[in-house]
């Protein structure tokens, strides 16, 4: 009777312990890293700037997925409007987080197509300019759709080429002169390239 109690916990241990690192091993092996770069074209009162975003998602099954992205904007110019009349252009960096969401359709094997959207955080920082208006730096509620194309290199890496709408909230100067302040919208079309590694 010992040896049997023994012999069905070490099977019952040793069960539990393989489904346990299988499904260790499962989910690990569902998650990717990605990185990506781009042009971003300025829309309206936007002009254009680079666009690069690095983050960590998890893969639900080949037609669901999930990230979180940090993205940052370097280089990039506002033009400011008080009653319709331009008073001038700042320069304005742009960076913040988002969580997306992804639908994904296999063409073929190696080749497929997705729609994408997103909600986040940014935070649109401008520069003063003319010596009359001072650069402020603002938090946003922002968010994006998209679509685009993927294509695995290896069953663990794929590049994705797509098309993404930002709007990243308002940027803001004040004027030195009266203190008052104007805000204009922060929209770009970006079309990057990127890669994914899935682990």
């Amino acid at each position: 009777m010992k040896k049997y109690l023994l012999s069905t916990f070490a099977a019952v241990a040793a069960i539990t312990m393989a489904s346990s690192a299988n499904a260790q091993t499962t989910y690990f092996d569902d998650m990717y890293v990605r990185v990506d770069g781009g042009y971003a074209i300025g829309m309206k009162n936007t002009e254009e700037a680079a666009v690069f975003d690095a983050g960590v998602g998890f893969r639900m099954n080949e037609y669901f997925k999930a990230d979180l992205t940090a993205q940052w904007r370097p280089w990039g110019k506002q033009k400011f409007k008080d009653a319709d009349t331009e008073v001038g252009k700042a320069d304005m960096w742009t960076m913040g987080a988002m969580a997306n969401v992804y639908a994904s359709y296999p063409v073929y094997d190696k080749f497929s197509v997705y729609a994408t959207g997103g909600v986040g955080y940014s935070y649109n920082k401008t520069d003063s300019f003319k010596g009359a208006y001072k650069g402020k730096g603002k938090s946003n509620f922002a968010w994006n759709v998209g679509a685009g194309v993927e294509y695995a290199l290896t069953p663990c890496v794929t590049l994705d080429l797509g098309y993404r709408f930002s709007d990243l909230g308002k940027a803001k100067v004040e004027s030195v002169a009266t203190g008052s302040k104007i805000e204009e919208n922060v929209r770009y079309s970006d079309v990057k390239i990127g890669m994914q590694y899935y682990f």
